[in-house]
């Protein structure tokens, strides 16, 4: 009786452990995907995640924006925005994550791709694939008009709020301050956005290194409350062999009246977009790349952003520094767009 006994328990626990193995299981899957049924047709619901960056600065509104507009036009796709310190940051996270986009400083995705500088000792970042430019990146330091920073060399002995740590402002900074033989004689406050303005306005900091869109809502904030000057970083650029160190960043100059009062200043550029993790389908990513680019959300994201506007056909293949996503690659072929051997899909 007793022998009995134990194998109807025996029995009845392991019904219960398949029962509720099969229901962890259906919990896993849930979190990956549902089932909706559309038209008499199942799709799979597809749930991604999308890094910005700083609040105030421009990766931020890039990313809520293609997440509200794939979302509200792809039935099927969830894109949720996650906080971000920045661009080196989102290249280290996408490349982890297998449902990651991220909005990431050409520099950054080259360099991360290939496993070089920063990314050296934790080697090569090899899941992520370019999608498409999003905007063009403007250096603009910025100081006080009263403040003796008149030129790049000026900030030794200074206070520099840079940009979050991990962020490709940051990094940038560091890039022309090594060539230059003066990194490590300032002293680096990792602020950016809002909050490094506010460094700047508050007397924390001697001047405000940010890589952002111009005119850009942080130096906007900044230029309000007290009179600010920008200081020239093409010259220290092509003095210190910055351009052919990195050719990814470019010469140019700071568009008229961004600011208003504050003389342009001719500076360095960045080429900023949108990476995937590899595992995205090539569907999935063509279906965005589709709804970013129609009227619709096109309007929606130069209305989110006014540097949207940078996203033409033209200017796409400057964010093409490693390879496409194949999602992006037959997205780009149909628009007629000559894909450069380094950009050619891998997967």
């Amino acid at each position: 009786m007793q022998r009995q006994k134990f194998y109807l328990w025996l029995s009845i626990f392991c019904v219960l452990g398949l029962i509720s193995y099969g229901c962890d299981n259906q919990k896993s899957a849930d979190k990956q995907s549902s089932v909706q049924t559309e038209g008499g047709q199942q799709k799979r619901q597809i749930w991604l995640s999308i890094l910005g960056g700083a609040v105030g600065g421009t990766f931020s509104p890039f990313a809520g924006g293609i997440g509200t507009v794939v979302s509200k036009a792809e039935p099927n796709i969830r894109i949720s925005v996650e906080a971000s310190a920045g661009s080196i940051e989102n290249v280290r996270r996408v490349d982890a994550g297998g449902d990651y986009l991220g909005v990431a400083f050409a520099s950054d995705v080259y360099l991360g791709y290939h496993g070089e500088e920063v990314f050296a000792k934790e080697g090569k970042k090899e899941n992520i694939r370019v999608v498409t430019l999003l905007y063009i990146a403007y250096n603009q330091f910025v100081t006080l008009a009263n403040s003796d920073v008149h030129q790049f060399e000026d900030i030794v002995g200074k206070k520099v709020a840079m940009g979050a740590a991990g962020s490709g402002s940051a990094q940038t900074l560091e890039r022309l301050a090594k060539l230059a033989g003066i990194h490590g004689k300032f002293t680096p406050v990792y602020k950016g956005g809002t909050a490094g303005g506010d460094a700047l306005r508050d007397g924390q900091v001697d001047g405000f290194q940010w890589l952002v869109n111009a005119p850009n809502s942080a130096v906007i904030y900044v230029s309000e409350i007290k009179s600010i000057r920008l200081i020239d970083f093409d010259a220290p650029a092509k003095k210190y062999g910055f351009y052919e160190e990195y050719p990814f960043y470019l010469p140019g100059r700071l568009p008229d009246n961004a600011y208003k009062d504050v003389q342009p200043v001719n500076t360095f550029l960045m080429p900023t977009v949108l990476i995937a993790h590899k595992d995205i389908s090539a569907e999935t990513v063509y279906a965005i790349l589709q709804r970013i680019y129609d009227q619709a959300g096109y309007h929606t994201l130069v209305t989110t952003t006014p540097a949207a506007k940078d996203m033409t056909v033209e200017n796409a293949p400057k964010a093409f520094v490693i390879p496409l996503h194949p999602g992006a690659d037959r997205f780009w072929k149909e628009r007629g767009v000559e894909i450069p051997e380094a950009a050619q899909p891998v997967d």
